[in-house]
């Protein structure tokens, strides 16, 4: 192990500002962080996500993560010191991007999660069903980090397709600049049109049916990243959530750059075991991931139904909001474990999970805009159509 490499302390804050983000939108609007959930869901509709005010809080968390990405983080944050600079880190491929953003987002749809739903939400809420997510794609990502390391003798010839020997392309801020105005843009537009609708103009605004948040029931269609609006919310509650959903999204965006994981050398220093045989190995997404958890864990023990310890500080209901929303699934099936093996396949060919995807976008990285989000917004469409015949 290289102390040159593993960064225990900004991994840890960098942790507990991920678990902070969660923390923020469990207690002011009773939702979960979900990454994969919020993107696929404003992309692959957005029709319904630029017209339902259920949705707009997805959109402001979206916007605010984008910017201060775009002007802040891209501007002052150093590049990736390992990613392709030390050969024992591969560079993707464009096939290795493809294949990687496509299992991603199948996986992640198909699963209902990712590393924020299922865990920094899930493993803080004892669920089993999102442990059993988190080890799968666990075992997966690194099983796949290392069957195609450049490192391994015995299969690097077979898998010298998905990864280039060329310099990858430095970030152009421009284009992630354009690439964030199409989000924020609108959104600025939807809440505008939120906050001048009636109470009345909700009813005829395209929602789906609300889903079971009781903790005793078990409902296998809850998604851990994503879940339907409720028509019966009435407007003040899509309002109030708009200011703590953009202090989510500021504040996910900071701890994913404090902790390192915004960088694919990072990652990838975590998942490849080989880089234990010469003293690179990188352990800090252990305590980025335990810090995320501990403190979203914290944040669960005020939620009445999920906690395990009894207070008098118990909430039934959110701080800027009327209902938590949380999901409640305890069954542990072939969608989710396919979904997870998926997933674990895809992060770790090229180390890249939703949330950093949104960040290598918004500061402007060629190769995840042209290649890793298109296969992933595909994938993601795949796996909803699988969902909806099964």
């Amino acid at each position: 192990m290289s102390i040159e490499y593993f960064t225990p302390l900004t991994g840890t804050l960098g942790g507990f500002l991920i678990g902070g983000s969660a923390a923020i939108l469990l207690l002011f609007n009773g939702d979960i962080l979900g990454a994969s959930g919020i993107v696929s869901t404003t992309v692959l509709d957005p029709v319904k996500a630029f017209t339902d005010p259920c949705m707009t809080w997805k959109l402001a968390f979206l916007s605010s993560f984008l910017l201060f990405s775009n002007l802040v983080l891209g501007t002052y944050l150093e590049g990736d010191e390992r990613f392709g600079k030390n050969a024992s880190i591969p560079v993707p491929s464009i096939i290795g991007y493809v294949l990687a953003g496509g299992l991603v987002g199948f996986g992640t749809r198909l699963g209902n999660g990712c590393t924020t739903g299922h865990g920094v939400c899930g493993m803080a809420r004892l669920s089993i069903r999102s442990i059993a997510a988190v080890c799968t794609f666990m075992i997966t990502g690194i099983a796949t980090a290392v069957l195609t390391a450049p490192d391994n003798h015995v299969t690097r010839d077979f898998t010298e397709f998905l990864r280039t020997s060329d310099v990858p392309k430095q970030p152009m801020q421009w284009l992630g600049s354009i690439i964030s105005m199409f989000i924020v843009l609108p959104t600025i537009l939807a809440i505008f049109r939120l906050f001048a609708m009636k109470e009345e103009s909700k009813k005829t605004a395209p929602t789906s049916q609300p889903k079971s948040i009781n903790p005793s029931e078990d409902k296998t269609t809850q998604s851990e990243d994503d879940y339907a609006c409720d028509p019966n919310v009435d407007l003040s509650d899509d309002r109030h959530k708009i200011i703590p959903a953009a202090t989510g999204g500021l504040v996910f965006a900071l701890g994913l750059a404090v902790s390192g994981m915004v960088y694919q050398g990072k990652v990838l220093g975590f998942l490849n075991l080989y880089l234990l045989s010469n003293g690179t190995y990188d352990p800090t997404l252990l305590l980025v991931m335990g810090g995320a958890c501990i403190v979203s864990f914290v944040a669960y023990q005020f939620v009445r139904g999920w906690g395990i310890l009894s207070h008098s500080w118990i909430r039934t209901c959110p701080l800027a909001a009327k209902k938590f929303s949380v999901p409640s699934s305890t069954m542990i099936d072939t969608q989710l474990l396919l979904g997870a093996v998926c997933f674990g396949a895809g992060w770790g060919l090229a180390g890249i999970c939703p949330g950093p995807a949104i960040y290598l976008a918004a500061i402007g990285t060629p190769s995840v805009i042209s290649y890793w989000w298109p296969a992933f917004l595909i994938g993601s469409f795949i796996a909803l159509k699988v969902k909806e015949r099964s």
